[in-house]
């Protein structure tokens, strides 16, 4: 894939510099009285990150979250002038920006409208809350400067469409679900849906990683068996989950069977770490279950998820 050149001029490491900013923003959700409760951020090992509260309670499908806290800058003047982001005549906004692509939902929320007169070491509050049932999956979140009022003057490497995104001042990737999990696990709500189904988005299984982007489990919050799959308590709960877990992979297997990638995924070979293609070789090598026929990789999901369910393993 060709990288995209921008030919305007961009917020860099050198006008952050020279911006010096501060930012101290803060995940939360709110109880049912309306109070806000901070939420733990934990990055994993491709720097996304985590969300959960002190004992664990926190459920985003219940309750959504939000980012509170206040954003300074130091000198936002060092933005303006012919050879910085954009002429001295012209008007930035900050904004925070979100995209979920499981979701199917993007959206803007203007916070501040900065100019070259603008005082030093303003502060710009930041405080929206993502309501319940709104998202799932992974949120990329960044507060973004973008280019509100184009200048009287066209200078060459600036921008002058209104709207233009200039620049990243952070950002970060949240999932919101199944982060803890072996598989990937998106919660959505939809009335006229079964209690899971799966969705496959792959291309390249050798390479791409197993997680909700490329494969995703669905479970369907809206349906009456949720509870017994989400939190198991009863025989016929775990029975119920272990039916679950086993029937998505069970498809997820069969389908990767049919891709051209299969031999390579068997053998283990040019499989990156993480892929999709290394976790089912793993599966496949590990766990001791039985390829051979449909009924005998039933068969085996079956008992092995059974056994790891009850051990308290899953």
């Amino acid at each position: 894939m060709a990288n995209k050149i921008s030919l305007n001029r961009l917020y860099d490491e050198h006008m952050e510099e020279a911006l010096n900013v501060s930012i101290d923003l803060q995940f939360f959700y709110k109880d049912e009285d309306g109070s806000k409760q901070a939420l733990r951020q934990k990055e994993d090992y491709e720097y996304k990150t985590l969300l959960s509260n002190d004992d664990d309670s926190w459920d985003f499908v219940e309750k959504g979250f939000g980012l509170s806290g206040n954003v300074i800058l130091g000198s936002p003047s060092s933005l303006f002038g012919p050879t910085k982001l954009v002429n001295a005549d012209a008007e930035l906004g900050l904004a925070i920006q979100w995209l979920s692509k499981q979701s199917s939902q993007r959206g803007v929320i203007p916070l501040a409208t900065i100019t070259s007169t603008t005082s030093n070491d303003i502060i710009i509050p930041v405080d929206y809350y993502f309501q319940k049932d709104k998202l799932f999956g992974e949120v990329h979140i960044s507060l973004v400067a973008y280019l509100k009022k184009a200048s009287q003057d066209s200078t060459r490497g600036q921008a002058q469409l209104t709207g233009t995104i200039l620049g990243k001042l952070v950002e970060w990737f949240v999932i919101l679900d199944g982060s803890g999990s072996t598989f990937p696990i998106v919660i959505v709500n939809e009335p006229d849906k079964p209690l899971w189904y799966v969705d496959f988005n792959y291309s390249e299984p050798l390479v791409e990683p197993f997680d909700k982007e490329y494969i995703a489990i669905y479970l369907n919050k809206a349906h009456v068996a949720f509870p017994s799959i989400q939190k198991p308590k009863t025989n016929l709960d775990h029975a119920l989950y272990v039916e679950f877990l086993a029937g998505a992979l069970q498809l997820i297997l069969q389908n990767l069977m049919e891709c051209p990638d299969w031999q390579d995924i068997q053998d283990g070979s040019n499989c990156e770490e993480g892929s999709i293609g290394q976790v089912m070789h793993y599966f496949k090598t590990t766990l001791n279950w039985d390829f051979d026929t449909p009924e005998k990789l039933s068969m085996s999901l079956h008992k092995d998820l059974d056994t790891r369910v009850k051990k308290g393993e899953i």
